[in-house]
């Protein structure tokens, strides 16, 4: 049985005012504390930040008309939305292979980070084909991005003084944690690409560990 309560009608456009919130922290030092970094001057990087905080926009604005119901305004954006999100995953792949790191040097985060964001383009796809299916459509969206929010949080942490090693699994956790509460007030369940996206994103890990 579907119940609609505050929580519930407002939870994917406040988790997506949670992504931009954490992402701007993410790289306040680009725009704020340390403007005169090198990455300030490469055309990579601020193309990809500025496709990046576009998509995060897109998520925002397609929240809050479902919330609004004005569903068919959602739809009508819906192909625009998808196109950013296609043109920030191949952004994303080029920052991550324009460095150049062999797969047999990449970090143990950033071998995750590639295979996430393989992940992510298949569930957006997905996301798109079946947006027919309201319920499957928002849940491929947000536990792609979920998968993707390593980067963002490493940031955040550093940006904030913290040990990554610390913050970065506490605000990971509460975000996927937050999903299971909204599906189970929701749905009185808890919906299976949440639970298979987080026993996904174990396995991964646990699989380059």
């Amino acid at each position: 049985m579907k119940s609609t309560n505050l929580f519930t009608k407002n939870y994917f456009f406040a988790l997506s005012l949670v992504i931009l919130t954490l992402g701007l922290i993410a790289f306040s030092d680009n725009f704020i504390t340390d403007v005169g970094q090198e990455s300030n001057s490469d055309p990579k990087f601020i193309i990809h930040g500025l496709i990046v905080y576009s998509f995060i926009g897109v998520l925002i604005i397609q929240t809050n008309r479902i919330r609004k119901l004005n569903t068919k305004a959602h739809i009508a954006f819906g192909i625009t939305g998808f196109i950013i999100g296609l043109i920030m995953i191949i952004s994303t792949a080029y920052v991550y292979f324009s460095v150049g790191t062999p797969w047999s040097e990449t970090t143990f985060f950033g071998k995750a980070n590639r295979i996430f964001l393989g992940t992510f383009a298949i569930m957006l796809l997905s996301a798109y084909i079946k947006r027919d299916k309201p319920i499957l459509h928002k849940h491929l969206v947000f536990v792609g991005m979920l998968l993707l929010m390593e980067p963002i949080l490493s940031r955040v942490a550093g940006n904030t003084g913290n040990d990554p090693t610390t913050l970065v699994p506490i605000i990971w956790i509460i975000m996927w944690i937050s999903l299971f509460i909204y599906d189970f007030m929701s749905q009185r369940k808890i919906y299976p690409v949440t639970y298979l996206g987080l026993i996904y994103w174990f396995v991964v890990y646990a699989v380059l560990s």
